[in-house]
């Protein structure tokens, strides 16, 4: 049987040996390999009874790496695998056990391989075992020696970047400096090569920089590395970095107006979509710099595309109905026995264009699940102009944009049908007059003569077939009939002026969101959310139609803004008198 001291030799050897691979990768893949093989079975790591071989299969399975906190680095020790009960493989290093630690350090005084010895004496240091200052000044050392026995690349910038920060953890000036001109020295070698590693020059920076006084050569090699790199992303970075260190206003501006001219020029040098994006990042960066010019000038080049300019694909679909299924649709109409019915019955046997709210969101949970690569793409939303409105900014903003995705779909496909139904009211009653319509709006206790008969002429609008003018003048009495509930519930919302901003009340969003606190329903609530006033989506068409973006409205869309005029006109401040019940 072999004895401890032979076992730790053994695992010493196996060590040394897997360090002569050519990648970190590589070499973690050769030493559990080897150790593994000295056991009879593939037991799990933590009932190894051979406890040399447990510790050093632990010791490197700790994911070792620096974490980037605003300008400041440190570095970051954790399990390979985290259970969701707590559980953790290998355990932390905190919780190690004494006899663990004990053979870390055994192996130390074996271990003759750099890269061994700064693993072993790095998680020393961690577990505070012994003189810890002088385990972290040895593991600093072990990092340099290790990380100059491999070619410049992301693994031996990784064990610069971890063996500097454990050097600074310990005020260990000496051995951080030396590994700082070691940091030096390969980002001037890695742009004098070929200049194809990018990554690695800006992960050697990163480190550099994070220093509290970084070496006087660092601002050559940024400028240096900005001729070498032509690439926008990368040059973005480079010229940050500059910006940071930048002392003066004027050199700072400078700065700025190079980053934006960066994303010029790459935009002169895309088509399409492409040009737009950086055209974009051109007006974020200006709008970062917070100078006022550079800002205009960057918004004057993005307002310059248009939507040919795009090179966006239309795709176009269509689907057919059985007539007779068109006439079971429309039949309440007739059913209706005068137009005054129909047009309550408009609103209240079709419900909201968009659909019912919790068939929509089942439906947006089954695609998820089905169609899973959809989910991870970015999309952005252009509009009427072709510029881009909204990006989302998390999982909560996606989830909002792919409901309105759903709900439009929905109006899409249901606003023919809605069409159809309003017009049929004419064809079987006859269009009524301004003043019985107007008589009829008046019923509800919340709209006077005046938006009565601004009402029926947008109905009488559609049915004369000036659909884009009954969509034109409706649209805003929307907000006006929701302004009116929301007063009459006595919720002060109008705000006063602010400095230069005129006395006002919120957006229609906002109102709407009283509306439903107060017993909307909600199905209807996402109806008039996402056709009149969604960010994340939908047809938004009261903010697209008011600014001029949208130049023909059809019958569909008419009929859709009409229907819910009717609605939100039927509505009441006192639920229990509403007339939707």
């Amino acid at each position: 049987m072999i004895s401890r001291d032979g076992q730790i030799e053994s695992v010493a050897s196996a060590i040394d040996q897997a360090a002569q691979s050519p990648s970190k990768f590589e070499a973690a893949r050769a030493l559990r390999t080897a150790l593994l093989s000295k056991i009879p079975s593939d037991s799990p790591v933590d009932e190894i009874s051979d406890l040399p071989i447990k510790a050093a299969l632990w010791a490197f399975d700790y994911k070792i790496f620096v974490e980037r906190d605003n300008n400041r680095q440190r570095v970051v020790v954790e399990p390979r695998f985290h259970g969701p009960s707590g559980e953790a493989d290998p355990p932390k290093v905190a919780s190690i056990a004494e006899e663990v630690v004990e053979v870390w350090h055994a192996l130390t005084l074996k271990v003759t391989s750099p890269w061994g010895l700064a693993r072993l004496q790095h998680l020393l240091f961690e577990r505070r075992f012994g003189r810890t200052h002088e385990y972290a000044t040895a593991a600093a050392k072990s990092y340099l020696a290790a990380a100059t026995k491999w070619e410049i690349g992301l693994d031996r910038t990784a064990l610069l970047s971890i063996g500097l920060r454990v050097a600074r953890s310990v005020n260990s000036s000496d051995q951080a400096h030396l590994i700082v001109h070691q940091l030096i020295r390969d980002a001037g070698q890695e742009l004098s090569g070929n200049g194809q590693r990018p990554g690695v020059f800006m992960r050697l920076m990163e480190s550099i920089l994070a220093e509290r006084n970084p070496p006087s050569g660092v601002d050559d090699l940024l400028k240096d590395a900005f001729s070498v790199y032509t690439d926008p992303f990368i040059r973005d970075d480079i010229l940050r970095c500059q910006i940071s260190r930048a002392s003066g206003s004027e050199a700072k501006r400078g700065l700025w107006e190079d980053l934006v001219e960066v994303w010029n020029e790459a935009a002169t040098h895309s088509k399409g979509i492409v040009r737009a994006a950086h055209l974009k990042k051109a007006l974020e960066c200006a709008e970062e710099s917070q100078d006022r010019e550079l800002i205009e000038r960057a918004a004057a080049s993005l307002q310059n595309l248009r939507k040919d300019d795009l090179g966006l694909a239309t795709f176009t679909t269509s689907t057919s109905m059985d007539g007779a299924e068109i006439e079971r649709l429309l039949a309440p109409m007739e059913r209706a026995g005068n137009w005054q019915n129909a047009l309550l019955g408009f609103y209240q046997i079709y419900g909201p264009a968009t659909g019912d709210l919790a068939q929509n969101k089942a439906r947006v949970e089954q695609h998820a699940r089905e169609f899973v690569l959809s989910g991870l793409f970015s999309k952005e939303l252009l509009g009427g102009d072709g510029l881009p409105r909204y990006h989302p900014q998390s999982d909560g903003d996606r989830d909002a944009m792919a409901l309105a995705e759903q709900e439009s779909y929905n109006t899409q496909v249901f606003a023919p049908i809605l069409a159809m139904a309003l017009s049929r009211i004419a064809d079987i009653y006859g269009v009524p007059s301004e003043s019985e319509l107007a008589e009829f709006f008046t019923q509800a206790p919340l709209t006077d003569e005046d938006l009565a008969h601004a009402l029926a002429r947008a109905f009488i609008r559609y049915w004369m077939g000036d659909a884009e003018g009954a969509a034109f003048t409706v649209i805003p009495r929307l907000e006006t009939i929701v302004r009116n509930l929301v007063i009459a519930m006595d919720r002060g919302v109008y705000r006063i002026q602010r400095d230069q901003k005129p006395g006002q009340y919120p957006g229609l969003g906002y109102l709407l969101d009283i509306l439903k606190d107060h017993g909307m329903d909600e199905s209807w609530h996402r109806c008039a959310l996402t056709i009149c006033a969604n960010p994340a989506g939908g047809w938004n068409i009261r903010n697209e139609v008011a600014h001029g973006f949208i130049m023909n409205v059809g019958m569909p869309p008419a009929a859709v803004v009409l229907q819910l005029a009717v609605y939100l006109w039927s509505l009441n401040p006192n639920p229990d008198d509403a007339a939707d019940g």
